[in-house]
């Protein structure tokens, strides 16, 4: 509700609240006014009493400024005329001690103003200093980011290099484990195989060996035979040789005949002794590999096979008649 009121003062409200005063003889204010008027705002009354104290002295000046209404009674007159001197005088004496108030504090606030325009020269200086150590800090710490920005990019692709090497090297070392796990594994399926094929060259070699042995049995067994019928044959053939000596002289044909046949039985011999020397170097070298070595070797005839087919063929080449 005041808000509304104190919109509604006006000019001339203010100027006749600070006649009135003035002709109090008070100083006119803003809260004397306020306080004159019941109601106003200093926002509204301060513009409206700064005009005023602005025509002042124009309207002091001016005799009829503050002159009564015509038609006033002489004697309003003279009381209005003599509160106008008296107003008139109150108000130079205010308005100088005013004035010498203002000047005292004036010179007070120039003295304020000077000090503290120096304060602030001083500290303006300060601040430039500050300010142009600042930027000298700000350039060097621009700087400085700069290079670190650029020790972070390289950083950055050195360590992007590393890690791309890191990856390359982790995919070889898997590559590496991989095909090591892969050796591991064929080695161990080698080296069974070998094992596997090992004890079966050993069984094998044993076999051999024992068959070996057996062969040699065999033909040692055989050659004896053949050497005990090579000398039978040979002493058959000597006393035949003997008894055909001894009947030469009867009978020349039978001579011949029985030359023939010697000569017949000593190609045989001679054949026979081959064999055997054959046989044997046949026995020999087939024992030897076989203790050398314990790689399989080809069946060989058994022994019975062997020793028939030798017995059979000296048979068949011993018979005086054959």
């Amino acid at each position: 509700m005041e808000t509304l009121r104190s919109r509604g003062i006006t000019r001339d409200d203010v100027w006749q609240a600070a006649d009135s005063l003035l002709k109090a003889g008070q100083r006119p204010t803003i809260e004397r006014i306020r306080l004159h008027l019941g109601r106003g705002s200093p926002n509204t009354v301060s513009p409206h009493l700064d005009a005023w104290f602005a025509a002042l002295g124009g309207r002091i000046q001016d005799p009829q400024g503050f002159a009564p209404a015509p038609g006033c009674p002489q004697p309003v007159t003279e009381a209005a005329r003599y509160l106008w001197e008296a107003a008139l005088q109150v108000a130079r004496a205010s308005a100088e001690a005013a004035l010498t108030q203002r000047q005292a504090a004036l010179a007070e606030e120039q003295a304020a103003l000077a000090q503290e325009r120096e304060a602030l020269a001083q500290e303006r200086q300060v601040m430039q200093a500050r300010l142009d150590g600042a930027e000298a800090a700000m350039a060097e710490m621009t700087r400085a980011r700069d290079e670190a920005s650029d020790r972070a990019a390289r950083a950055e692709a050195a360590a992007a290099a590393l890690q791309r090497q890191v990856d390359a090297l982790r995919a070889e070392s898997a590559a590496a484990l991989e095909a090591r796990d892969a050796l591991q594994r064929d080695f161990a399926t080698q080296r069974a195989a070998w094992d596997q094929e090992r004890e079966t060259l050993t069984q094998r070699a044993a076999a051999n060996e024992r068959r070996m042995a057996l062969e040699l049995d065999a033909a040692r067994v055989a050659a004896k035979d053949a050497q005990k019928l090579l000398e039978a044959e040979r002493k058959a053939a000597m006393e035949r040789l003997a008894h055909a000596a001894a009947s030469a002289s009867r009978q020349g044909s039978e001579m011949t005949r029985l030359g023939q046949a010697i000569a017949v039985l000593e190609e045989r011999v001679r054949q026979r002794e081959s064999l055997l020397a054959e046989y044997r170097d046949q026995s020999a070298a087939a024992a030897a590999p076989a203790l050398a070595s314990p790689a399989p070797r080809r069946a060989r005839p058994a022994r019975g096979t062997l020793a028939g087919g030798m017995s059979g063929r000296l048979r068949t080449r011993g018979s005086p008649g054959s």
